[in-house]
């Protein structure tokens, strides 16, 4: 009887210890119901009659998939594992994702979205440590900037041409006291590419379009310039960004109103250009540069090859209502641009059956390029110097067991040479477990 009791407290110790581990998953499917307005705005682009589907005699930018269509947009699985407030590991891997597929549905069907480790104390959303703290973080991870939570399923035009897509990083920080925080970061950099703005991001350089009169079946959509997810899960010393951050949170005691404020400035030498899985087409200087076709160039001049981001991001909940701001300025290889963004919604919670809470969101997003007087109006893809405005407007309805609807309706208001409607309606179905 000694030795067993003795041979227990001995085993005490690793009981304790493996208590401290926690561990979760979380499984995600979704599902849309899809409309989108049909557009064609016709190009300068004198491309050869064989680059063009039959009986066309000029290319347009137009809608990637218009009128309506049901889909499974994503499956996806997330696993957590933490050691109190000192440890935590994340992989985030998803399948199909066909509204994140890039730069194309040509992209991989399977990816790791997040990928990392943390060591340190690194409070989440308006959460604080209880004294000055410090983490270092390493991985494929969201940017420091992000907003931390998604009211709406779409994107805004912010969100989308900067920090929509992870990075592969080293980012470390902490707290002085218990508001004030700060961040600093080295990473890949994300590739600047195109996207439309709305729910699909459009096919543009797929191995269709090499062949004689292509006519694919998903179109190029109105792209605008954005981040593009980096690829691979490795570190590349080569052409290094650095982020740094500044911020401050505060919160009442009884945790019923808070706010996250953010400043964050990025700066990178970018390489002419970097590999994209499922597009031909280069992407950095080379995508800007343009085209050449039949021995002639059109691009957008470019001076250098400085990529540098500065902006602020605003996070609060005061009781059921939530709102989120951000602004970003960035200049790539001489040209600049500003965005911007603000999205609230406010949480209605029922007991009423099944019905859980009712959540009506808003946001309104807008781009504002500078170059457009300098741009070859030949490069194929003009909406990228337009000048862009997007209202989101829906509901989120949350049932019983995870599962919740989001209804939305996006309209913009583009400075086209046209009047263009390309406004979409996004039915969500999401189920997590």
């Amino acid at each position: 009887m000694k030795r067993l009791i003795a041979a227990g407290f001995a085993f005490l110790p690793t009981l304790l210890f493996a208590q401290d581990f926690t561990y979760g998953v979380k499984l995600e499917l979704r599902g849309n119901y899809r409309n989108s307005n049909e557009e064609k705005f016709p190009l300068r682009t004198p491309f050869p009659p064989i680059t063009l589907p039959v009986g066309q005699t000029v290319g347009f930018e137009e809608t990637v998939d218009g009128g309506s269509h049901a889909e499974l947009s994503v499956a996806d699985i997330q696993l957590d594992l933490g050691y109190g407030k000192w440890f935590a590991a994340r992989t985030k891997f998803h399948a199909v994702d066909k509204y994140r597929r890039n730069p194309t549905s040509e992209d991989r069907m399977t990816d790791a979205d997040e990928l990392w480790v943390r060591f340190g104390e690194n409070p989440t959303f308006l959460a604080r440590p209880e004294k000055t703290s410090f983490f270092i973080q390493l991985g494929k991870a969201p940017k420091m900037e992000r907003q931390p939570i998604r009211l709406l399923e779409s994107y805004g035009l912010a969100s989308t041409a900067f920090n929509r897509f992870e990075d592969v990083q080293a980012i470390g920080g902490g707290s002085i006291g218990r508001n004030f925080y700060w961040r600093v970061q080295g990473g890949n950099g994300n590739p600047l590419y195109f996207r439309d703005p709305n729910a699909l991001a459009g096919d543009n350089g797929i191995q269709e379009l090499l062949t004689a009169n292509p006519d694919p079946e998903l179109k190029s959509g109105f792209p605008i310039f954005y981040n593009a997810e980096t690829e691979g899960y490795f570190f590349n010393s080569s052409n290094l960004q650095f982020g740094q951050g500044l911020g401050y949170k505060w919160q009442n005691d009884a945790q019923t109103m808070g706010f996250d404020v953010l400043a964050f400035h990025y700066l990178r030498t970018m390489p002419y250009s970097e590999h994209l899985t499922g597009t031909f087409y280069g992407t950095n200087i080379d995508l800007i540069d343009g085209p050449e076709v039949e021995g002639l160039h059109f691009g957008i001049p470019t001076n250098g090859d400085k990529k540098e981001e500065t902006g602020a991001r605003l996070y609060s909940e005061w009781g059921q209502l939530t709102v989120m701001a951000q602004y970003t300025h960035q200049e790539f290889t001489g040209l600049e641009r500003n965005g911007w963004e603000v999205e609230s919604g406010y949480s209605f919670a029922t007991e009423w059956g099944w019905l859980r809470t009712i959540q009506p969101a808003a946001r309104w997003s807008g781009l504002q390029p500078n170059y457009r007087a300098i741009a070859d109006k030949r490069y194929p893809a003009p909406s990228v110097w337009w000048p862009w405005t997007k209202i989101d407007a829906g509901v989120r309805i949350g049932f019983v067991h995870g599962f919740d609807v989001t209804i939305e309706r996006a309209k913009h208001l583009v400075g086209s040479p046209r009047k263009l409607d390309l406004g979409e309606t996004l039915v969500t179905l999401r189920l997590r477990v």
